[in-house]
């Protein structure tokens, strides 16, 4: 219970996070390009987030009209930290 708890706390702080930058922030990097870095299609993509391409494509071309539910399952079906996606963390090299 203490581990869905700390979950579930961690969770709202990257959501928190998540609408203030996201609101203020351009977007760093493109989705697209980070899709394609994971060797992944939209198809692909969109298998694993349990959505049509078409949504992919959307995500991909208009980010800031997502909501962080959607940004969190494409940055799940990618293998990555949504706060990645969104800038919070730099990728490691």
């Amino acid at each position: 219970m203490k581990d869905y708890l700390d979950e579930l706390i961690e969770r709202s702080k990257v959501e928190r996070d998540f609408a203030s930058k996201w609101g203020e922030a351009e977007v760093r990097i493109s989705l697209a390009e980070l899709r394609k870095a994971a060797n992944l299609t939209q198809d692909e993509v969109a298998r694993r987030m349990g959505v049509a391409r078409p949504r992919v494509a959307e995500l991909e071309s208009r980010p800031l009209s997502v909501s962080f539910g959607r940004m969190l399952a494409y940055a799940r079906a990618l293998g990555v930290p949504v706060e990645r996606i969104v800038g919070l963390v730099q990728p490691q090299t």
